[in-house]
């Protein structure tokens, strides 16, 4: 009995210690980096300010009109700033939110591997320099990753047998994050191929159906209802649609820029839908330029390093190159860990051996991230969300490295 007491100490212990430590990093991070707000953060902050004084000019703007999908955002910084109308303190709450995000990566690393490399994983985290300097910046990537985050929790910890509430909770955390950040299909559609992977396994269809419908309609109902109620309150003209869903594709199979962002093509295809779907069409006709843009594309997003969106306004040259270059060390080591684990689980299926179910899930996340992010704009910042799901898949691999030591010690 006291050894039991002990574990759930220890265990007890280390939750808080994670999260105390994560939050005091980003905090000093946010209180030594001063970044300006830039770009999209801009005009997003811009018009969460004029919520709170009671303007809506925004409203007549291009950006809101065409990019209805960035009000979750601008709502929840508007709903914060009403409390506390102070960047620093948007910034406080990056820094409580992003180390939730620790303790997250934890908690589910556990799930799939062991305490240790638990423990390991989130704390190689933790000291990872693009999220911690993130925290500087008012980009919409840290809560929306957090309610996911949750949700898979959740998921990984589903009882079919019981499967109902818990399955709405699923749906509906995913939904909140996609109302902040429409990456929210991406887990729904890595969750389908979950099920047919739990059916492979012979789990019960009929809850698996079940529960997936729920978990959609769910995720459906709390976004398309969000939209709904924010268009009829004037906060939104298009609620929180994207009029515009070809745009991401322009940007995306651009050869000139290897799949990153254009202005010329903002000038001439931002605002105009039609057009944007015909210049997709036309540039997909020069077929045999593709799979040249899908390598560029892939080393920009999984192996380019890129503290340019806190760092670059802050400190001089010289310290900006060192902390890059930290930063692309723990990049390759992420992108090494995490692909011995993808290539370990490869191997095994020639041996007939499938994955656990948490591994599989982790994997086939990534796995729609890449064919995705093939297909649309591409930034090394895009790599936010990845690189929290390697770190897991990084865990496994600390887990088979260790026990192969362990087989070669003794």
């Amino acid at each position: 009995m006291k050894k039991s007491n002990d574990l759930k100490f220890n265990f007890n212990y280390f939750f808080i210690f994670l999260f105390v430590l994560s939050f005091v990093t980003r905090l000093i991070a946010i209180m030594v980096i001063d970044t300006p707000i830039s770009s999209d953060f801009k005009t997003m902050y811009d018009a969460s300010v004029e919520l709170v004084n009671g303007t809506r000019n925004y409203l007549n703007t291009p950006y809101f009109t065409m990019w209805g999908y960035q009000m979750g955002h601008v709502l929840y910084q508007a709903l914060l700033l009403k409390f506390i109308n102070s960047v620093f303190f948007l910034k406080i709450v990056n820094c409580i939110v992003s180390s939730f995000i620790v303790v997250m990566i934890y908690l589910i690393t556990r799930k799939v591997t062991n305490e240790t490399c638990a423990r390991i994983s989130s704390i190689f985290y933790l000291f990872f320099p693009f999220p911690l300097f993130l925290n500087t910046v008012l980009t919409n990537q840290h809560l929306s990753m957090l309610f996911i985050l949750i949700g898979i929790y959740i998921l990984l910890n589903i009882d079919y047998n019981k499967f109902f509430k818990n399955s709405i909770l699923v749906g509906l955390l995913i939904g909140l994050g996609n109302i902040l950040r429409s990456e929210g299909i991406i887990f729904i559609f890595s969750i389908f191929l979950y099920y047919i992977f739990l059916l492979i396994k012979n789990y019960n269809i009929k809850s698996l159906i079940y529960s997936f419908l729920l978990i959609f309609i769910s995720y459906s109902f709390i976004f398309n209802c969000s939209s709904f109620i924010i268009e009829k309150c004037n906060l939104s003209i298009n609620g929180l649609n994207n009029m515009n869903t070809t745009w991401k594709f322009v940007l995306g199979f651009n050869y000139e820029t290897n799949g990153m962002y254009s202005s010329d093509d903002a000038l001439l295809y931002a605002d105009d839908p039609i057009a944007a779907k015909n210049v997709v069409i036309e540039r997909l006709k020069s077929y045999e330029k593709i799979p040249l843009l899908f390598l560029k594309k892939i080393k920009i997003l999984w192996l380019n390093s890129d503290l340019s969106w806190s760092l670059s306004n802050t400190f001089n040259s010289t310290i900006y190159r060192i902390l890059n270059n930290i930063n692309q060390l723990f990049i390759y080591v992420l992108t090494l860990l995490s692909s011995f684990s993808i290539l370990n689980s490869i191997l095994n299926l020639f041996k007939k051996k499938l994955p656990s179910n948490e591994q599989f899930l982790i994997t086939i996340i990534l796995g729609v991230y890449f064919g995705v992010y093939l297909l649309i704009e591409v930034m090394p910042r895009y790599a936010y969300s990845l690189q929290i799901f390697e770190t897991i898949l990084l865990g496994i691999s600390l887990n088979l490295i260790l026990k192969k030591l362990n087989k070669s010690i003794l």
